[in-house]
């Protein structure tokens, strides 16, 4: 058996067919750095060649799933006026790679969220095929407080989750959407308490041992090309959209203001 890859920002265990992956930077909220998109990269590639792996958890040290993008990282890259169009069109680039690798895995993935996500964070959960939440946990996209959008080319995902009508609510207001709203929408499909995530996880995972596993995988990508839409062009477009309006100067204003906010 290969051993587990060592990653600088995902903790990874593996019991019998199931691999845990928890999101490691509690001291940052978990936020998401270049660094974790690589590691969720790497770990998708390691995943690849395991037909041993039927099953992937993605759950959190610390109380939040992940606090979004790392403001910090972003706001120093901002200041980079040199350079900071071509930076952020490759962190687009990279956030998309994540996105499809993290959904075109073979093994049927949960999104353990003990706590809160948010904009970048919740980007990740949606990647899986399954998502168990917190009864007090809540989502929240707040890029448009920030003066940023939402990117990772997860527009047309919510759309396709929650409908059009919500999607514009949840970006546009930018509000805490709480877990009961999230379950009634699409975004989670199970509702439990903190403590009784993981084991909600671990019992779906024991009912679809029952089934035949080369079936449970043809079904998911059947369902996946089924719920494809014609997004490509604009995702395509994405970094290029996403270098010219945030290398203008004004998201740095923003992000200046909420890292040095006191308290």
């Amino acid at each position: 058996m290969n051993s587990l890859p060592e990653l600088q920002t995902l903790h990874l265990e593996i019991e019998e067919d199931t691999l845990t992956a928890m999101i490691n930077r509690p001291r940052r909220a978990n936020a998401v750095n270049r660094q974790l998109l690589r590691d969720l990269i790497s770990m998708a590639d390691w995943l690849r060649d395991r037909s041993d792996v039927g099953y992937l958890v993605l759950a959190h040290q610390g109380d939040v799933f992940s606090a979004g993008a790392d403001l910090q990282e972003l706001h120093d890259e901002l200041s980079d006026e040199e350079n900071r169009r071509s930076k952020m069109r490759s962190l687009q680039h990279l956030a998309q790679e994540m996105m499809v690798k993290l959904e075109g895995l073979e093994q049927i993935s949960f999104a353990a969220m003990s706590g809160s996500a948010y904009g970048a964070g919740l980007a990740i959960a949606m990647t899986s095929d399954f998502r168990v939440m917190a009864e007090n946990a809540v989502a929240n996209l707040p890029e448009s407080r920030l003066g940023m959008f939402l990117t990772y080319g997860a527009t047309p995902r919510l759309v396709g989750t929650v409908g059009l009508s919500r999607a514009k609510e949840m970006i546009m207001f930018a509000e805490d959407v709480s877990a009961q709203d999230c379950l009634e929408w699409g975004i989670a499909q199970r509702v439990v308490p903190r403590d009784e995530v993981l084991p909600a996880v671990r019992d779906m995972i024991a009912r679809l041992r029952i089934n035949d596993r080369t079936a449970i995988r043809i079904a998911k990508q059947m369902a996946n090309a089924s719920a494809a839409v014609a997004f490509g062009d604009m995702v395509r477009a994405e970094p290029q959209l996403v270098g010219s309006t945030l290398g203008d100067g004004s998201v740095l204003t923003h992000l200046s203001a909420f890292l040095n906010r006191t308290p």
